[in-house]
């Protein structure tokens, strides 16, 4: 069977023999000139962080705008905050994922504990 393989950019066409219980092995020795690619690679697309939705007008929660469990929080009840102030750090698919204040106002009550797994949409604060 032959087959294209990619190694560092590099494209190599390789034969291969099948054996039993699926694996393969070389047949010969692969040829060490480059093979041209037959389309150009695009590059890749970097990840896109999730960022909160505002708020809308009058309402005092503000819910999760991604799932993952908390790691911490950076406020607390009574405490005064602006739109775009940390509250607290998610666990979004192994990356620590910063989640701010849609709004301006007084948090009420965090309604999250550090360890707690959330779902989008769950609310996270509470606001006066």
């Amino acid at each position: 069977m032959k087959l294209r393989v990619s190694v560092n950019g590099q494209q190599y066409d390789v034969e291969v023999e099948v054996l039993d219980e699926g694996y393969a092995r070389p047949v010969a020795a692969a040829a060490q000139a480059p093979v041209a690619p037959s389309a150009p690679i695009a590059p890749p697309i970097a990840p896109q962080v999730p960022t909160a939705a505002p708020a809308p007008a009058g309402a005092k929660v503000m819910n999760c705008p991604i799932p993952g469990p908390v790691v911490e929080v950076q406020a607390q009840a009574g405490q005064t905050v602006k739109r775009n102030d940390p509250l607290m750090i998610i666990d979004a698919m192994k990356m620590n994922t910063q989640i701010s204040s849609t709004y301006d106002g007084v948090i009420k009550e965090i309604l999250v504990k550090p360890g707690e797994p959330v779902k989008m949409g769950q609310p996270l604060v509470s606001f006066e």
